[in-house]
C-alpha cells in the first residue's frame, strides 16, 4: 500500500469507526501493517469488539482487517447512597456484634 493509499484508509476508517456503535471510538488506535489494518486498544463489550471489527472492514474493503481489541472486563458499579450508608454504618473499629442465645 503507498503513503497515499494508507493516509486514505485511515481516514476511511477512522470516520467509519466514529460513526459506529463503539462507546469510544478514539480508544482504538488504526495501525496499516503491509496490506492489513490492524485495529489496536480497547472496547467495553463483545458487541463492541465486533463492531469495530465490521465498520473497519466495511471502511478498508477490499483491504484485510486484523482485529487485535481487547474486552475490558473491569466494570465497576457507580457509588451510591446504599453504598455510602453501609460504609459509614459499619466502620472497621466497631463491627456489629451478636451474642448466642440473647434475642
Amino acid at each position: 500500500m503507498t503513503g497515499m493509499d494508507t493516509v486514505g484508509v485511515r481516514a476511511a476508517v477512522r470516520e467509519a469507526l466514529d460513526k459506529s456503535g463503539v462507546a469510544d471510538p478514539k480508544a482504538i488506535s488504526i495501525e496499516i501493517e503491509g496490506d492489513e489494518v490492524v485495529l489496536k486498544g480497547s472496547v467495553a463489550s463483545a458487541a463492541e469488539w465486533m463492531e469495530a471489527e465490521y465498520a473497519a472492514s466495511t471502511a478498508a474493503s477490499p483491504t484485510k482487517v486484523r482485529n487485535a481489541l481487547t474486552i475490558s472486563v473491569v466494570w465497576e458499579a457507580p457509588k451510591d447512597d446504599v453504598y455510602q450508608a453501609g460504609v459509614e454504618s459499619f466502620p472497621a473499629s466497631d463491627p456489629p456484634s451478636w451474642t448466642p442465645g440473647e434475642t
